[in-house]
């Protein structure tokens, strides 16, 4: 199923203005693994998975999943937040993302496990102003619009939020919505395929939201949540720490804020290792795609810590410059531009488009490729944190070009 390609404008100030969005694959980049044909670890993997093609195509990168997956779980089932509202941000980041599969998945688990009504889940796409919500329910749809479009959560919607919700449940919210983003980045990108069994699908009748453009509003002077210092870590907070620690000993203020929420801090930071340390992007490709969604997203905090990292992966400081320029810099080769135009259009729409996966494809691997998108969306969930957190950069640390 492919869907229409005009878009108009989303009612919110500020936001990207109506564009089009590309039509979504109609069939998969990446086939499903053969489960006649299965290594040991992709057994493992699908072992306690269902059967459903988000899994058996994910399985083509089973140390990526394995790294990411236990982040997604908290999330999934294990957050504080209601199963209300968890669905709803959920689905209207889908939504925002234009992400036919996520809409599948969650519409069904929505009114499995929400309880949510038909009219309520076809409302979180056409009217998040509706009176089928309640305050925070409108609030959580705001919220999912502002980490789209903004890039963070408003003053006032945080506000909203924590009539209901503390900031350790407010940083679930957050961080659901934004795992989705990432999410439908993948499953656009991949063209996983929606089930044939599937009964729920996301509207094609109603006008389309706009894509993303850089955001413009001003970011946290100061932290919205603070950051735990030594002295006040528990030894639980202080084991935790501790492989994220300078040589020197200091603690970024990025890990002290987090310590917040001990239930997110482990998985987290073990995803995130796995993008900066541990994964297959050479370290180049890896800056490139990280410092491109840090300015696509205005998180000055993850520019400031990553720019000392490009140097050392071997970009010069007219590169790093030019970074801000984007993909139409003259100073980039044709690979260098793919991989920050996929930066690019993975914020614009949550998509690659065909042309540039195959630009792409003349430099990397599947599995490489899968990264990239992974990278983007899991630096835009750190951006996100951080511009919703307020966590404000260390002193000494290079600002981000405007």
């Amino acid at each position: 199923m492919r869907l229409a390609a005009i878009a108009v404008a989303l009612a919110l100030a500020g936001c990207a203005t109506p564009t089009s969005f590309t039509p979504r694959l109609a069939e998969p980049r990446l086939a499903v693994v053969d489960e006649t044909d299965l290594t040991e670890a992709q057994r493992d993997m699908l072992a306690s998975r269902s059967s459903l093609n988000i899994y058996r195509t994910l399985a083509n990168h089973v140390d990526l999943y394995n790294r990411w997956s236990p982040l997604g779980q908290i999330l999934l089932n294990g957050s504080s937040i209601s199963a209300r509202h968890r669905e709803m941000a959920m689905l209207r980041m889908g939504w925002l993302c234009q992400s036919p599969y996520e809409w599948s998945q969650h519409a069904r688990i929505a009114k499995a496990s929400a309880g949510m009504t038909e009219a309520e889940i076809r409302a979180i796409a056409a009217d998040p102003q509706s009176p089928l919500w309640s305050d925070t329910d409108r609030a959580v749809l705001k919220m999912a619009d502002e980490l789209r479009y903004e890039a963070m959560i408003s003053d006032a919607t945080w506000a909203d939020l924590r009539k209901t919700y503390s900031d350790q449940q407010v940083m679930e919210l957050f961080f659901t919505s934004a795992q989705y983003q990432l999410v439908s980045m993948a499953l656009n990108t991949l063209g996983i395929q929606i089930e044939p069994e599937a009964v729920d699908f996301m509207p094609t009748d109603l006008p389309l939201p706009a894509t993303a453009t850089r955001p413009t509003g001003p970011r946290l002077a100061t932290p919205r949540v603070a950051p735990i210092p030594p002295s006040a870590w528990t030894p639980e907070q202080r084991a935790m720490i501790t492989p994220q620690l300078r040589p020197n000993g200091e603690a970024l203020n990025l890990y002290t804020t987090m310590l917040n929420h001990p239930k997110l801090y482990g998985p987290r930071a073990r995803f995130g290792s796995y993008l900066q340390r541990d994964g297959l992007l050479d370290p180049e490709t890896r800056e490139l795609l990280i410092m491109r969604t840090a300015h696509n997203i205005r998180a000055g905090y993850e520019w400031a810590h990553h720019e000392e990292s490009a140097k050392t992966a071997g970009l010069s400081a007219a590169q790093i410059s030019a970074i801000a320029t984007g993909p139409s810099a003259p100073i980039w080769t044709a690979r260098q531009r793919a991989v920050l135009k996929a930066a690019d259009e993975l914020r614009r729409e949550a998509f690659v488009s065909d042309a540039n996966w195959a630009e792409l494809a003349r430099y990397y691997g599947i599995k490489e490729r899968i990264e990239i998108v992974y990278t983007v969306g899991g630096y835009t969930m750190t951006g996100l944190a951080i511009n919703s957190l307020g966590i404000q950069t260390e002193p000494g640390y290079p600002a981000m070009p405007s």
